[in-house]
């Protein structure tokens, strides 16, 4: 077969993807110029060479080298083996499946039971939702430092995780059951907690009312633990570096979260519209103990058919003994000196004790987000945060406003929400081909503009809605086709961007926090990917406070335009403070300028 030398272009676009390759590594990314060669991107990381012998550059390495390299920095079109064993990853799917399931039914579940216990006020479901929130934001990272702990044995950790979720669940709906099966305490929590005259408020319920809000908060945490350990965890290092298996593991599990989100509320609200609520309790209560059962089984199961896991456990304890031999080292100096100062300012007292101990959490949380923010990585979870920041979607502020401001039947907003969901499989499913032609950064680039561009004329459509104050006239709730076409139609496509880049931040951040770029670092890794579960739940927060601060129904379109400018404000981020710096570049001129001469000829 005879082989043609590449011509100018080719090998332009061929440097071009080695040099975004070679710059989403964990290392600050160097100020790109427009270069293309790979001898001045060697020269961007200060002379550095890949391989292990030193006089080789970029340009002279051996090929297999460059191309394992490449790979472990996570931004080539996806590589590797593909193949996954198949039970153990089917076992992994429905571990995942069940605790999804489990997590959204009860998100989904706890605000109807408050609504149905606490008539005449959404203020319990408010304060839940506010304080569980808060919660995350402030403990996520000490979960992630939990799992870092306890890396050398992960399936006891997970196990621990999985079993605090499904006690914390069931102690909710035990609490939950309990207010339903005792007449008095139902009648008391009536109006508010008031009671059926509306007097003063009942301390009972709202006793009880506390303690599922602080159980909610562990359920919270225990979420953000499982989702650490399983997601981030456990699928990177049954992946084996492989970025064909991580993608494809990533996609399976975003699916199943799609579906869940989906599927679980529907669920509940079969069981409450068919039975009472005090049988629907237990119905759940029953679900969840039988479920945790299964899950604590099955990721036995997925351990021992990975044997990367265990082996990431003993490079866990090789890593710790280095770290512990490097702390013992620098504080031998200076035990003479503190022993005596020891002798005089002992602990005494547990309040003493407490305050340490809080004040060397807030240090480690300070010196983890110090780390975090100053990675080039956490460009992209700022992004990802950003999209948290949204309105636009069919959560129960934006179902509000639809049936406050519109005549759009309840089956008709299912519809329009399962369509929302679908599209978002689509987006899991476009995501790895996308990857596989262009790599993870432009897939970023390209995925976010795909929930952008859709979302104008949606917001568009909140703005001119065909209501008597608009040019169109019309005299009561009733919507023009083109309106709800321009709403549900952007808001549906806007889906297949977001779960897109869901996806490549998720593959983006699990290659960036592995142990081989963290290097000294390693052994936070965890505690890392962690925060931006605090991060994602901040924006999340802000959410809510946009539909606090314009809260009637008409007001809904200005919090729509600001998520929308979130969206842009992700899009800007991520294009010029991350994308550019990786790839020297944010569009490939070569293309305009071989469609221009063109145009001349």
């Amino acid at each position: 077969m005879s082989t043609t030398a590449p011509t100018v272009t080719e090998q332009r676009r061929q440097d071009g993807s080695a040099m975004e390759r070679d710059s989403i590594a964990l290392q600050p990314l160097p100020r790109l110029e427009r270069t293309h060669s790979r001898t001045s991107v060697a020269k961007s990381h200060g002379g550095n060479t890949l391989g292990s012998n030193p006089g080789k550059t970029l340009e002279t390495q051996q090929p297999e080298a460059t191309d394992a390299a490449d790979e472990s920095f996570g931004a080539t079109p996806a590589s590797g083996p593909n193949d996954l064993d198949g039970r153990g990853t089917l076992l992994l799917a429905i571990q995942h499946a069940s605790s999804s399931w489990g997590f959204r039914s009860a998100e989904f579940a706890y605000p109807l039971m408050m609504v149905q216990l606490f008539t005449n006020t959404l203020l319990p479901a408010s304060i839940y939702g506010f304080v569980t929130t808060a919660g995350a934001i402030l403990f996520s990272n000490n979960v992630g430092r939990l799992i870092d702990t306890y890396a050398h044995t992960k399936l006891r950790t997970l196990r621990a995780m999985i079993l605090s979720q499904k006690l914390l669940v069931g102690a909710s709906y035990a609490l939950f059951l309990v207010l339903f099966s005792s007449a008095s305490l139902g009648t008391e929590a009536e109006n508010g907690g008031k009671g059926p005259q509306d007097v003063k408020a009942n301390v009972r319920p709202w006793v009880i009312f506390g303690a599922i809000t602080l159980l909610g908060i562990g359920v919270m945490l225990s979420n953000v633990g499982v989702s650490v350990g399983v997601e981030r965890e456990w699928v990177t290092i049954i992946s084996d570096g492989s970025s064909a298996r991580l993608t494809r593991l990533n996609a399976i599990m975003r699916r199943i979260d799609l579906i869940s989100k989906l599927v679980s509320p529907l669920f509940v609200s079969a069981l409450t519209s068919t039975m009472s609520y005090t049988l629907a309790a237990v119905v759940l209560l029953a679900v969840n103990a039988v479920t945790g059962i299964f899950e604590l089984v099955f990721v036995g199961i997925v351990y021992r058919r990975s044997p990367s896991l265990a082996a990431d456990e003993t490079a866990s304890i090789a890593r710790r003994q280095a770290a512990a031999e490097n702390r013992s080292n620098r504080s031998t100096c200076n035990d003479q000196l503190t022993a005596t100062q020891n002798g005089k300012d002992r602990l005494t007292g547990i309040s003493r004790r407490w305050a340490n101990l809080i004040k060397d959490d807030v240090k480690q949380q300070y010196r983890d987000w110090k780390l975090f923010v100053r990675l080039p990585i956490f460009l992209t979870s700022l992004c990802i945060s950003l999209l948290y920041m949204s309105v636009l979607s069919f959560d129960p502020t934006f179902i509000a406003y639809l049936k406050s401001e519109t005549l759009y039947s309840d089956a008709f907003i299912a519809g329009m929400r399962a369509v929302g969901v679908v599209t978002g499989l689509i987006g899991t499913f476009v995501m790895p081909v996308m990857e596989k032609k262009i790599g993870l950064v432009r897939t970023g680039s390209y995925s976010l503009f795909a929930e952008l561009i859709p979302l104008i004329p949606a917001v568009v459509s909140l703005w001119i809605t065909g209501l008597p104050n608009d040019r169109f006239g019309l005299s009561d709730k009733r919507r023009p086709s083109w309106n709800t076409g321009l709403l549900f139609s952007g808001l549906a496509l806007s889906r297949i961007g977001l779960w897109a880049f869901d996806l490549t931040q998720l593959a983006m951040i699990q290659t960036a926090l592995s142990p081989e770029q963290l290097g000294p670092d390693a052994s936070r890794k965890n505690a890392l990917m962690a925060l931006q579960f605090s991060l994602q739940n901040v924006f999340d927060l802000g959410h809510y406070g946009l539909t606090l601060g314009w809260n009637r129904p008409e007001e809904f379109k200005y919090a729509a335009t600001v998520s929308l400018a979130a969206v842009g404000a992700a899009t800007l981020i991520y294009l010029v403070f991350y994308a550019r710096r990786v790839r020297g570049h944010i569009v490939h001129l070569e293309g305009l300028q071989r469609l221009l001469s063109r145009k001349e000829r």
